[in-house]
């Protein structure tokens, strides 16, 4: 009983603060509300608040989705997000933009709303010819999106929203979207190899003042890391600079590459977390990944991969990873039937419309094989949106 009425003075205190929030949002932008009536939440996100909104004169018929964007956004991700809204969005299942409010520090996208269903409520029981449209919808999104240039970074189920009923798809929020340019690759990689080179040769002297062993002093001036397996940290990891490179997106769907902190990361970090959605609709599992940080995420697509695979992977990208045992790669076939058949112990009551549990699902070997060219840890030998529209799973 106390837990009860706990959780309604919760949900009266969460509408009040959402109460409120519309309210500050219509006083600092009053043209907002001579145009919309704003409702309720629907969405939220770490740079921005999403609600639900009919426009007045339609008499509450037209609905949109409204963005309002944090103050504290950074001008230049509000300006990406734009152009890719009007210069990408509104055709190829991605959303369009339309109107953009601005007063002072408080900015609003007026986008068109699409009533759409939850992952966790269609992912168990997709059958091959869903799972084919679905995909096939989402990949043609990312083609476009990569067309221009741009990486969205964080392609997620909540992200790509799917109306079941009418079959109907969106492609949502770029906030954290990013231009690739293949051309500045090589010459920005050569210049940070010659950054590195040469901060390795000025700290050089600095080795002979460390009171460390004859030999080991030898060694560092070498430029030859000490340290690694032991339990101190040598002063030539001191000195080195943080590894920094782009990480945004959800735990969960980061690519390796993401995960391993490589500089030029490429619209194939997409592709991956498509290949993670696929993942979780052939084996009924959601999430599929749940690690909490980027080292445990890394452990869990080493038990799928191997760590040999993992390690050649990490080798091209100019890192380096040791594991404690040697770790076999699994049959994705395998996986994913496994643990479909793990659901019917523990979740007898998902059920599909035609009443059969997840498990009586089959799908068609090109279905692997697609997930498997999804998932290809090796960035440079993943498929490409492009590619993977013409593979025979979309053909059959």
């Amino acid at each position: 009983m106390q837990s009860a009425e706990s959780s309604q003075k919760a949900y009266e205190e969460d509408e009040r603060e959402e109460r409120e929030e519309i309210a500050s949002l219509v006083s600092k932008l009053p043209v907002l509300n001579d145009l919309f009536q704003l409702h309720f939440k629907i969405g939220e996100g770490t740079f921005s608040s999403v609600f639900l909104a009919t426009l007045k004169t339609s008499e509450g018929v037209k609905k949109f989705a409204v963005k309002h964007l944090v103050p504290t956004c950074h001008v230049g991700r509000v300006e990406r997000e734009l152009k890719c809204l009007q210069n990408i969005g509104g055709t190829d299942h991605i959303v369009g933009l339309e109107l953009c409010l601005r007063n002072a520090g408080s900015i609003v996208f007026i986008m068109p709303y699409l009533k759409h269903d939850r992952f966790s409520e269609y992912v168990y029981d997709m059958d091959v010819y869903e799972t084919r449209d679905y995909m096939k919808a989402l990949l043609t999104a990312l083609r476009r999106v990569h067309k221009f240039g741009i990486i969205h970074r964080d392609v997620k189920p909540s992200n790509f929203l799917y109306d079941r009923c009418n079959r109907r798809y969106l492609l949502v929020d770029f906030g954290l979207a990013q231009q690739y340019n293949v051309e500045n690759k090589s010459s920005s990689d050569l210049k940070v190899e010659v950054s590195e080179n040469q901060t390795s040769k000025r700290k050089r002297s600095d080795e002979n003042t460390v009171r460390e062993p004859v030999e080991v002093t030898k060694r560092s001036t070498e430029g030859k890391c000490v340290c690694f397996g032991k339990p101190k940290i040598c002063s030539l990891c001191i000195v080195r600079p943080p590894q920094t490179a782009p990480r945004a997106g959800t735990p969960g769907f980061r690519a390796p590459e993401v995960l391993l902190k490589y500089l030029f990361q490429t619209p194939a970090i997409d592709i991956w977390a498509s290949g993670v959605m696929m993942l979780s609709i052939l084996s009924g599992t959601q999430p599929f990944f749940r690690a909490s940080d980027d080292c445990t995420a890394l452990a869990e697509i080493t038990t799928l991969f191997g760590s040999n695979r993992i390690q050649q992977c990490a080798r091209k990208l100019g890192k380096k990873i040791n594991f404690s045992e040697n770790i076999p790669e699994v049959d994705f076939v395998t996986l994913c039937q496994k643990l479909r058949k793990r659901i019917k112990g523990k979740a007898t009551n998902v059920l599909d419309n035609a009443g059969k549990a997840p498990q009586d699902l089959n799908y068609p070997t090109p279905a692997y094989d697609l997930l498997v060219r999804l998932l290809e840890p090796d960035y440079k030998r993943r498929i490409t949106a492009e590619e993977a529209l013409n593979h025979p799973f979309f053909n059959s």
